[in-house]
């Protein structure tokens, strides 16, 4: 997999001599044969200019892969893997055209799980620091970009629809599994905030969930109560 930092393939489950580390216990499997995949609608709307996605990811099979994505009222935002390229992408403003967000690193790998990290703020002055994607850590470049506007608002925290496995656009459900999710309505935050490096540079998850403040519609998924 040709994607920037590696995961510590022990971090579900226990590890001998890693007593002290931060397991995850579950993952939630999604199988696209199901239309499987989980929604929700806030009642509200909550932070559409500021936000993070932070998850765990195994891929099973490759496919157009929605792990992300909202439905508002004239346009969808998705964030997946798409199948011809094998590349992270994030798409503002799916329906209407516009930008889409292509990573320059290729996700080739269906057998190990990694953590991606994506925060979104458009306040923020300089256009490129409105969006920051992360992988095992380490920031990602893009081979095809197209910044939002200053203050410019998606369709994540809308008072819509919201699916985890699915896209809202098209439904292209996933195959694979997703574990330790956390939605921060209102924060753009850092990988660091979720995981770490270990001495031998892999990238390890922390126990984070009651440092973190999640906002209007924020959530955490941990899938361990089976």
């Amino acid at each position: 997999m040709s994607i920037p930092g590696s995961a510590s393939p022990l971090f579900i489950g226990a590890a001998a001599g890693a007593a002290a580390a931060y397991q995850i216990d579950r993952s939630l499997r999604f199988n696209s044969a199901d239309s499987a995949y989980l929604n929700r609608t806030p009642s509200s709307a909550g932070n559409r200019k500021t936000w993070t996605w932070s998850g765990w990811v195994k891929r099973s099979q490759f496919g157009n892969w929605n792990f992300f994505a909202a439905n508002g009222s004239s346009s969808h935002t998705l964030l997946g893997f798409y199948n011809s390229t094998k590349k992270l992408y994030i798409v503002p403003y799916a329906g209407v055209g516009g930008a889409t967000f292509l990573s320059d690193a290729v996700f080739r790998d269906c057998g190990a799980f990694f953590h991606l990290c994506i925060a979104l703020d458009t306040t923020q002055a300089t256009s490129t620091n409105r969006l920051k994607a992360y992988v095992n850590g380490v920031e990602l470049t893009w081979s095809s970009s197209t910044y939002p506007s200053q203050n410019d608002e998606w369709s994540i925290n809308i008072a819509g629809e919201h699916r985890i496995g699915a896209s809202t656009q098209n439904d292209s459900y996933i195959d694979g599994y997703l574990t330790e999710i956390h939605f921060v309505d209102g924060q753009a935050l850092a990988p660091t905030d979720f995981g770490k490096f270990d001495s031998n540079n892999n990238w390890n998850p922390i126990d984070c969930k009651d440092n973190l403040t999640y906002g209007t519609n924020g959530f955490y998924l941990k899938f361990a109560d089976n």
